[in-house]
């Protein structure tokens, strides 16, 4: 306790010099929770994004599908469906299913032909499974548009296909026979990710059914009421599956979002570096801001060791100097990272341009994330802590004759 109260008494001696110090340190721990929390907010737009357009939380298949589905659709697909979909109503945790059936085809509107990728959905179920998508112009699927069909705004684009054109979608059967099918443009829509919104085609299940002249559909999606919930969801579905007839498999969405994976990767290496870069400034400006303490403080440190303060001492009292520093400039520099957070979400979100591969951009807002500010107070301190040792050791090395006799 007595180097602790000598410690904080030295922090306060040269009042301008620790004040630098202290924001030098509080500028760099308000970088930490601002990128921290904008990061985690990309994160989070990113996965419901996933999440709500594309793949649901969980995905249910015949078992075998995810390997040879593939190669041999007709061999692993849900027949009875509803079934299953009872037998997964029961958890407290399912807000929404729905069925899913898809194929890769040509698309043409009769002077242009792409490469498409057809949706059967279930209009009707559909509001929870695109949440995300925005309709660019026309309107989403409902369920009396038995022919009718939405488009992503890359693929209209590459079709020049307006709200009321028929488009001809060309596939094969599961029997392996060509088979077409016509819809009626209703819906242009835009999801985020650029290269789906090139290829995407959603149509009535009954239709894509009709195409691939099958009643049975591929995967169920599962959409829960939070997606905190899963591991609670997961651990329910061994027990779920031993009332069906028929062997089953799931996919987590985490495990079908390769894109999402990429992103979160490549936030978190710029995260590493920046928590690196700011580390090296806090590093400096303590070991500059001790070291001078030890030199103008020589005769001091002379006169302590005259009157029997062993070396340990002597390093413990500037090893707690640096602790109270990485202390106070670490909440300080959480407290101003909060401040600043709500600052800038209160006036808006900082506007952010379209990632790569993404077709829009978003107003991105900061989260207060404990992790964040957790991590960031521990390792300030810590930096803070190992930056006053080398000062202090070389304190502690002060010959007490030299000492006596410094001007």
């Amino acid at each position: 306790m007595k180097s602790f109260t000598l410690g904080f008494r030295n922090v306060l001696r040269n009042k301008r010099r620790t004040l630098i110090t202290i924001l030098a340190i509080v500028s760099g721990v308000t970088g930490i929770v601002i990128f921290g929390g904008f990061i985690e907010f990309a994160f989070q737009g990113l996965r419901e994004s996933t999440i709500r357009t594309q793949l649901g939380h969980v995905q249910i298949a015949r078992a075998g599908f995810a390997e040879h589905g593939v190669a041999d659709p007709a061999k692993y697909m849900i027949e009875q469906p509803d079934k299953v979909e009872a037998v997964l109503a029961q958890s407290q945790y399912v807000s929404s299913l729905t069925q899913r059936l898809s194929f890769s085809g040509l698309i043409s509107t009769g002077n242009r032909t792409v490469i498409c990728k057809v949706q059967g959905v279930l209009p009707e179920r559909e509001e929870d499974f695109s949440s995300f998508e925005t309709i660019l112009d026309g309107e989403q699927l409902d369920a009396t548009m038995q022919d009718g069909g939405v488009i992503g705004a890359g693929l209209a684009a590459a079709l020049d296909a307006k709200i009321g054109d028929y488009l001809t979608v060309l596939t094969n059967t599961l029997d392996g026979v060509i088979n077409a099918v016509e819809f009626r443009v209703v819906g242009i829509a835009q999801t985020g990710a650029q290269d789906y919104d090139n290829v995407f085609v959603k149509l009535p299940l009954p239709l894509v059914q009709r195409a691939l002249n099958t009643q049975s559909v591929e995967k169920i999606l599962v959409m829960l009421d939070d997606t905190e919930h899963l591991p609670d969801f997961l651990a329910q579905l061994p027990n779920a599956f031993s009332k069906i007839e028929i062997p089953l498999e799931f996919k987590r969405w985490d495990e079908l979002a390769d894109f999402y994976h990429k992103v979160v990767k490549l936030y978190l290496g710029l995260f590493g570096v920046i928590k690196v870069i700011i580390g090296v400034i806090v590093l400096f400006s303590i070991v500059n801001t001790m070291t001078m303490s030890v030199f103008e403080r020589t005769r001091e440190i002379g006169t302590l060791r005259a009157i029997g303060t062993n070396r340990s001492r002597i390093t413990q009292i500037f090893l707690a100097e640096g602790f109270i520093l990485g202390i106070i400039g670490a909440s300080l520099g959480i407290m101003s990272g909060i401040a600043v957070a709500m600052m800038i979400n209160v006036s808006g979100g900082i506007p952010i341009p379209p990632p790569p591969g993404m077709s829009r951009g978003y107003q991105s807002m900061i989260l207060i994330v404990p992790d964040v500010l957790i991590t960031s107070f521990i390792l300030t301190v810590a930096v803070a802590t190992l930056s006053s040792l080398w000062p202090a050791w070389k304190a502690s090395q002060i010959k007490v004759v030299e000492a006596l006799a410094h001007t």
